[in-house]
């Protein structure tokens, strides 16, 4: 089980990845063609902002849940790396188990909230809101499965942190 788990996660993180630096190159060129628009052009561009702003929605969200698949994010390790190494690695576990709920958490109410926008559309370009609200329970998923295929390996991986 934990070698299908680890394959679906690292496929899912290539995914993730390439569809998170998409939605980046689109952020920033929707964010320069407004501002190329407004201050050259002397125009402005309706729908600019709201590209933008899906993007944004979409690559923070995708990007947040494969930094959990490689334990990047910013962590204070001073405590944990005191402690003996079997309570380093329950510690290390209970907060991946902690991870996976927050995930959860994040999967639930953000399908609730997608479920609300269901039938709101945006000002400009009129795209249903459930797109950039999708962004949440896709990024809760994500952080269940590679939360949950870390707490599958035998003996946890030392934690990438940032020391005080």
């Amino acid at each position: 089980m934990h070698r299908f788990l680890d394959a679906l996660s690292r496929h899912l993180a290539a995914l993730t990845t390439l569809l998170g630096c998409l939605c980046a190159l689109v952020m920033a060129l929707a964010l320069i063609a407004g501002v190329f628009y407004r201050y050259v052009l002397n125009a402005s561009l309706t729908w600019a902002d709201e590209v933008a702003l899906l993007a944004f929605s979409w690559s923070v969200f995708l990007f947040a849940s494969e930094l959990v698949r490689q334990q990047s994010h910013v962590r204070i390790t001073l405590l944990v790396e005191r402690l003996p190494p079997t309570m380093r690695s329950l510690f290390e576990r209970l907060s991946l188990l902690l991870v996976a709920i927050f995930g959860a958490l994040m999967l639930w109410a953000g399908w609730k909230f997608a479920s609300f926008t269901a039938h709101q559309v945006s000002a400009a370009l009129r795209y249903p809101l459930w797109l950039q609200s999708a962004s949440v329970p896709v990024s809760g998923a994500l952080i269940v499965l590679h939360s949950l295929t870390q707490l599958m390996q035998p003996t946890s991986a030392p934690a990438q942190g940032v020391t005080p």
